[in-house]
């Protein structure tokens, strides 16, 4: 099948899948008040890719020429990477910074281990990369949305997935292996989009030991598959939400569900990571790292609609040109621009694999653009509400600045700057109270790796070498085995 139409795609989600939200079993997750708008989300990528204006960036055309998704394609060079960080632009850009399309996350994970597998075969023969090629092709050949299921829901964080008291399911492990695959059980969280995808790929979320071994398992499953259970996330929109109100979260619902595997059947052609426990951890990391570039590429497209905010709300309060508001704007725009620019210096400075043709971003400078994202983000978020005002959060609703009997006093007394219409204020007001929720705040601390899985990255993979020979060659302590980028560097001062 070549790219599906946005129409195909909803009529593919109605297969019988367990989907539960909000306390009650779906029986068509295309018809649910709540989940339409994640799948009408998500099919904005279907959207896109039947739009000739964005075919070029976002399909190539296969060996059959059939038009397959660029974002399925295994990354092999830098030019690669900078591709998939313009798709990811077209997508954040067009959904109010949050990508659309279920590939969005899963995409990396699918990379991840095209990256591992290739390791798993050199030291143990075995055959999972064509397994992952094969996965690759099948999601491709039928233009499927696919999720990643990587965080375990834990129980005991102090002890290890084999060493939990209350039962052995907290991480997704193999129960029984039989000649053709295995059984699992277990279950993820925090899954964005799920009940919108056709499939799940689902590796495991940390590093293991050899006790650990039954844990270290990745594999791709239907989300229709016996056993499968989603329950949906708490919603943060409700049926009838109005999109003046909630311009974000009225079109964009996320849906982290939490995946229970009961039991369920991957066969053998479907597994990418059986037991091999030292590799789990590689996975786990190849994942972030690529994850790292697309976090990275859409948070810069969000910083792009927060400075705007902020910039429009100046305007329209009439206060643009006091000093502590343009000083604010300034550092809005010096974050937005930098974290733009970290990413792609993440990519210019890419990695190559190995004995591959894989490439991935740098490591170090994708945890560090992450990371500042992340730490400065209330910052921006507190000068946006500093901008707009208290109005922000105690203005009247979009039923009452529509309602004839209230609409004039509303327009009357919520102007801002003469010339300024009533409505633009009152929507970007709107706007910024979406950007600036405590929802937000915690989806930018926690997706795509914490603060202190960023910092703890950064420290494994700083050059101390390199620091200390500079440190010693300025103090004069001679150092035979000096980092190479200082070994032979002429005397300073020079003797003239």
């Amino acid at each position: 099948m070549a790219i599906k139409t946005p129409q195909e795609y909803l009529a593919s989600l109605n297969d019988g899948r367990v989907v539960y939200c909000d306390g009650k079993r779906v029986p068509d997750v295309t018809q649910h008040p709540i989940l339409k708008i994640c799948n009408e989300w998500v099919a904005m990528d279907y959207v896109m890719n039947n739009d000739p204006r964005y075919q070029d960036l976002l399909t190539d055309l296969d060996a059959d020429g059939e038009r397959v998704r660029f974002a399925l394609q295994p990354q092999r060079t830098r030019e690669d990477l900078l591709r998939l960080r313009e798709v990811v632009k077209l997508w954040a850009r067009a959904t109010f910074g949050k990508p659309s399309g279920a590939k969005f996350v899963a995409k990396d994970g699918l990379n991840a281990v095209t990256v591992v597998s290739e390791r798993i075969d050199k030291k143990y023969g075995t055959r999972y990369a064509a397994n992952v090629a094969a996965y690759r092709r099948h999601l491709q050949q039928n233009d499927l949305a696919f999720a990643m299921g990587l965080t375990d829901v834990k129980g005991d964080r102090s002890l290890r997935p084999s060493q939990q008291k209350q039962h052995p399911d907290f991480y997704v492990h193999i129960v029984e292996e039989r000649k053709d695959g295995i059984v699992v059980r277990g279950a993820k969280a925090h899954i964005s989009q799920a009940p919108a995808c056709n499939e799940i790929l689902v590796a495991p979320c940390r590093a293991m030991r050899e006790d650990d071994r039954d844990y270290a398992v990745a594999f791709g499953v239907p989300v229709n598959a016996p056993g499968v259970t989603l329950i949906s996330a708490q919603p943060e929109v409700h049926e009838g939400f109005n999109l003046m109100d909630h311009p974000i979260s009225g079109s964009v619902y996320i849906n982290d569900a939490m995946i229970i595997f009961e039991d369920v059947f991957i066969p053998n052609e479907r597994i990418f990571l059986k037991g091999e426990w030292e590799f789990a951890g590689q996975v786990a990391y190849m994942f972030a790292n690529f994850h790292r570039l697309s976090a990275e590429t859409y948070k810069a497209m969000e910083l792009e609609l927060l400075t705007g905010a902020a910039a429009l709300l100046a305007e329209y309060n009439g206060i643009e040109k006091v000093s502590h508001v343009r000083e604010k704007l300034t550092w809005l725009v010096m974050y937005t621009e930098s974290i733009e620019v970290l990413g792609k210096a993440a990519v210019e400075h890419s990695i190559q694999e190995e004995g591959t043709d894989l490439v991935y971003p740098n490591p170090m400078i994708a945890n560090i653009c992450k990371y500042q994202f992340a730490d400065n983000w209330h910052t921006a978020t507190k000068y946006l509400q500093d901008i707009a005002g208290g109005i922000m959060v105690t203005a009247p609703s979009a039923k009452d600045f529509l309602n004839p009997e209230t609409r004039a006093m509303v327009e009357k007394y919520l102007a801002g700057r003469d010339g300024i219409p009533t409505e633009s204020r009152f929507r970007m007001m709107k706007l910024a109270r979406d950007l600036t929720s405590s929802y937000e705040d915690d989806l930018t601390i926690h997706a795509e790796g914490s603060l202190e899985a960023q910092k703890m990255s950064i420290l494994q993979l700083a050059d101390f070498s390199r620091y200390k020979a500079a440190a010693k060659r300025a103090a004069g302590i001679v150092d035979e085995k000096s980092h190479p980028d200082y070994a032979d560097l002429p005397a300073f001062p020079p003797k003239l």
